[in-house]
């Protein structure tokens, strides 16, 4: 059974988006990510963990024009 994650993740300490993936990622099959902002070198911390995924979908919205 997977850990249960915390109600809000504030990216303070080891309550990070990156570490609730890395605890999700483990049992997953699949996966669909919607987010208003998308950095693919994020990725790069999730190494080894989202690559058999099948499928994996990201929605991002367009960045904001300066």
């Amino acid at each position: 059974m997977a850990e249960k994650l915390p109600g809000i993740i504030d990216n303070r300490g080891d309550n990070t988006v990156v570490r609730a993936l890395q605890k999700l990622l483990a049992n997953l099959q699949r996966m669909d990510v919607a987010a208003g902002v998308f950095k693919v070198g994020s990725f790069l911390l999730l190494e080894g963990l989202w690559q058999d995924l099948d499928p994996f979908w990201v929605f991002a919205l367009p960045p904001n024009p300066p």
